[in-house]
């Protein structure tokens, strides 16, 4: 058809026509009047190259820009956040990569999918194990999310609706949490940490107790990098103020930190990316979700629960024993609306635990702290003003430089004439990030780049 949009078929004025008339407006804007007209789009978008491409001309296309992208390797990539560059096995890729795990889907029917079945089940005991607690669910879409499930399981077993958050937590966290609490009008009450050291004060505590949430999340590590040795004590203070303590934790940290399981938290959550998941746009991601052995909590526990049973003729088989998503029961009753699981990111994160071990896990654990301290000596010596500079940190680490005027025009600089992302800019400030991939001399590199950056 004349005037047809390569990638869009009905993009002309007749057949819009047509389609106004059909269904009884005269405006195509009136189907988005709930968006504000300040931040509507005014003009068509300049997408395509104004035909349609052949195969051979998009892969070419695709290929330019992943040839751009290569330019980045993951050594010099130091922007902190919740997605980080770790090392994925070539073993993870060709695992998940089978097409019995690539295309498998919700597991309704056991008899047919106990291989499956199987690597959620031997997931869930991995992550149980990591975390010190008796049931680890099957997997939520990302740290984010199982925050806030947990954040609502909480609501609902303590009938109380407020949930208590450290200021340190990842914005983008907070705003999910934001988003999930608009329903039930949950409120959001965020608390402090020493400004020198991270930990809890004396304030934090009289603000559980004053409060008395449902839940107050402690971040152990802190996102913002600070190992909280005030951990323990967080935790028995929400206990006393009959809250539920909800900690979420970098699995990647566990191989050298006491896990949450083991200061007797009620829930436990963390973010699976650094388990092998490659960054991409943005991150396989990753949503870990663990609870102690409670009733209350097991019957609100969110997703899915794989579970191991026997069949008729006595022979071990797997099955899931909680299907509490709204797909499997009636709506209102139902603890969560997520219904995509992640299992093939679940499955990876499985993998590349197995090929760690707890010896490798132990040492990748090491060798991010060693890392992280080299990190925050190469930011001091550049000029950086570290945010918490006396607490021991854990990957990332925020800061400022307060010679530079725009520090998007030096991320730009040092992006483009080192070929190395020196930091993130977000809103608790600046980030880098350590992690295993980096080397002492990438790191040396970086200090020299900012040095550069902030001197020229």
């Amino acid at each position: 058809m004349e005037g047809r949009h390569p990638w869009i078929a009905n993009d002309n004025e007749k057949n819009i026509a047509e389609i106004l008339n059909a269904i009884g407006i005269k405006d195509p804007l009136e189907l988005f009047s709930d968006i504000p007209k300040s931040i509507t789009l005014k003009k068509k978008l300049a997408v395509g190259r104004g035909r349609p491409l052949s195969s051979f001309e998009i892969e070419k296309e695709f290929d330019g820009i992943i040839n751009d992208l290569k330019d980045f390797e993951l050594n010099k990539i130091f922007a902190g956040g919740p997605i980080a560059p770790h090392y994925t096995h070539p073993v993870v890729d060709a695992i998940i990569s089978r097409g019995e795990i690539l295309t498998a889907y919700t597991p309704y029917q056991p008899e047919i999918s106990q291989g499956l079945l199987q690597m959620l089940y031997e997931y869930q005991s991995a992550m149980a194990i990591l975390y010190d607690v008796d049931i680890v669910n099957a997997g939520m879409y990302d740290g984010a999310t199982a925050l806030a499930e947990a954040s609502l399981m909480a609501v609902r077993v303590k009938k109380i609706k407020k949930v208590m958050v450290p200021s340190t937590l990842f914005h983008e966290y907070k705003d999910v949490m934001k988003t999930y609490f608009m329903g039930p009008e949950v409120s959001l009450i965020e608390y402090e940490t020493d400004n020198d050291t991270g930990e809890a004060t004396p304030e934090n505590i009289s603000l559980i107790k004053s409060e008395r949430p449902a839940a107050v999340i402690i971040d152990y590590p802190a996102n913002t990098g600070e190992v909280r040795r005030t951990t323990p004590e967080i935790i028995q203070e929400t206990h006393a103020a009959g809250s539920l303590a909800i900690v979420f934790s970098d699995p990647i940290a566990l191989g050298v930190l006491t896990p949450p399981g083991k200061f007797e938290a009620d829930i436990v959550v963390g973010e699976g990316q650094s388990l092998g998941l490659p960054m991409y746009g943005g991150g396989m991601t990753l949503g870990i979700l663990g609870i102690r052995n409670e009733r209350e909590l097991i019957r609100n526990l969110p997703g899915r629960l794989i579970g191991e049973t026997v069949d008729v003729d006595g022979r071990r088989g797997y099955m899931m024993i909680l299907q509490s998503r709204e797909q499997h029961i009636r709506r209102e009753k139902a603890t969560s609306n997520i219904t995509t699981g992640v299992s093939l990111n679940s499955i990876a994160a499985l993998v590349s635990l197995a090929i760690k071990g707890s010896n490798g896990i132990r040492k990748e654990g090491i060798a991010i702290f060693e890392n992280t301290k080299r990190l925050m000596k190469a930011l001091s010596n550049a000029g950086a003003l570290i945010q918490r500079p006396r607490a021991v940190h854990f990957k990332n680490i925020s800061f400022s430089i307060p010679s530079a005027e725009n520090s998007m025009t030096l991320l730009e600089n040092i992006v483009k004439d080192r070929k190395l992302v020196p930091y993130s800019i977000r809103e608790e400030g600046l980030m880098s990030c350590a992690t295993e991939v980096h080397k002492s001399e990438d790191i040396s590199e970086l200090e020299n780049a900012l040095k550069e950056a902030m001197n020229g």
